[in-house]
């Protein structure tokens, strides 16, 4: 059993869907259709009809899959990760949990409602050993790479940052922003040492921009992110690195005598459209660089984005738009670049210094879909479909009735009514939620 935790500024369930805002969680009353982070309808292919369909965002909810609050079915999808390892939804094991950072690609029927993923890219920011840890600043290191942490940062099997030491092993799924850090969605410990996490046949990973790229015959070094790196004739290559491009590698987490870390496979990354259809809707989340305010013109997370000439701005305005914020692009693709219709802020950074604050309710909504039921009702559980999620009295219920049945667990096992009682009352913000759930969340 996996324990996920994580901060919140405030909490509610809305009318429908139980949503637990600001980085909390939430379970839909519709009956869950298949496993908790795995299931729902067939999937489309491209040549059914629709239009294409590709998000790069934070996964932040299950019963399907919701990324960035948009729910994809994804039963019979493809999981691919940075090694090329390929499962099917509904098929084979669900690796993916709350908070990942992924990439999907799919369609959207001819109604424009209903969304099918057919491949859902992931993998880690970074995986490796914990140098400095910063408690009250909600923030680490993993070889010497700055790690920021948010209120919607989820962490498995620990409580925070405070929780982290020097020498533990961890891995985290986030974003780069502008300053060369890695925002963390998603934060796991994986082993308390470096020696322990050797011995059980771990290894390390590590994205970013290839830097003093040399070639040889014996091999090539570079570094990432200010790691020292070498392959040699057992490396791995998905792609031909070059200077300043973006790979995805795959470490020996042994240190070698030079200094550098033995690089097991190499991966280059691209972000572009060049797969997408014409016309194909997009959304992209994450940090904006190449700012040029009178072309109109920007990347986010390295993808280029053109605004539109009636873009609309949610959670701040065209003035906020600035490199270094976090944002949601949402438009569609036009000769490779993503035309924005909108920009939702996630992130401002009101004094031009460089270091971006979180939007109140701008940062992502977990979700869940399934058949709601309460377990131990006295200590506020909910239970949906493998998933148990704790509410407090930070919860806000919105659009339920004041009263509502529910069920739970005696101490014999056995399902029981709980009796009619009311709704948890409205409480001050700055309480915190967990979900207690198989390993992947299914």
């Amino acid at each position: 059993m996996k324990t996920l935790t994580h901060s919140a500024g405030r909490t509610s369930v809305a009318t429908g869907t139980w949503r637990l805002l600001v980085g909390a969680l939430a379970l839909a009353t519709a009956a869950l259709v298949g496993a908790c982070g795995g299931g729902g309808g067939g999937v489309a292919g491209v040549g059914s009809g629709g239009t294409g369909s590709f998000s790069v965002g934070t996964i932040t909810g299950f019963g399907s899959i919701f990324v960035n609050g948009i729910r994809y079915e994804d039963n019979g999808a493809r999981l691919v990760d940075d090694d090329g390892t390929v499962k099917v939804l509904g098929t084979d094991d669900n690796p993916l949990k709350l908070g990942m950072v992924v990439e999907v690609n799919g369609i959207v029927d001819d109604s424009g409602t209903v969304r099918s993923a057919t491949q859902i890219a992931y993998g880690a920011e970074i995986k490796g050993p914990v140098t400095a840890v910063d408690a009250a600043a909600g923030t680490f290191r993993v070889f010497g790479v700055t790690v920021r942490t948010t209120s919607t940062t989820v962490y498995e099997d620990i409580a925070g940052v405070a929780s982290l030491a020097a020498g533990n092993v961890v891995e985290v799924y986030g974003l780069p922003d502008s300053a060369g850090r890695i925002v963390a969605t998603h934060v796991e410990r994986e082993a308390a040492s470096e020696a322990a996490y050797a011995a059980d046949g771990g290894t390390y990973r590590l994205r970013g921009p290839v830097d003093g790229l040399l070639a040889s015959s014996s091999g090539s070094t570079f570094a990432l992110r200010g790691v020292a790196i070498r392959t040699d004739a057992s490396t791995q290559f998905d792609g031909t690195p070059t200077e300043g491009a973006s790979v995805s590698v795959r470490l020996n987490p042994t240190l070698q005598s030079d200094g550098r870390y033995l690089a097991q496979r190499v991966k280059v990354r691209s972000a572009s459209f060049d797969d997408l259809p014409s016309s194909a809707e997009a959304e992209i989340e994450g940090y904006v660089s190449d700012l040029d305010a009178s072309a109109g013109t920007l990347s986010v997370a390295g993808y280029p984005v053109r605004l539109a000439a009636n873009v609309a701005y949610e959670d701040g305005t065209a003035a906020d738009l600035k490199n270094g914020v976090r944002i949601e692009a949402k438009g569609s693709v036009t000769n490779g670049v993503l035309v924005a219709a909108r920009i939702e802020f996630e992130s401002l950074d009101d004094d031009d210094d460089g270091d971006d604050h979180e939007v109140p309710g701008g940062l992502p909504e977990f979700e869940f879909k399934g058949t709601a039921a309460c377990i131990e009702c006295g200590a506020r559980h909910l239970h949906g479909e493998g998933c148990h999620l704790s509410y407090d009295a930070g919860t806000e219920f919105r659009g339920w009735p004041e009263w509502h049945d529910a069920r739970r667990q005696d101490s014999r096992g056995k399902g029981r009514e709980c009796s009619r009682r009311p709704a948890p009352p409205i409480g001050p913000p700055g309480s915190s939620s967990t979900i207690d759930c198989p390993a992947n969340l299914s």
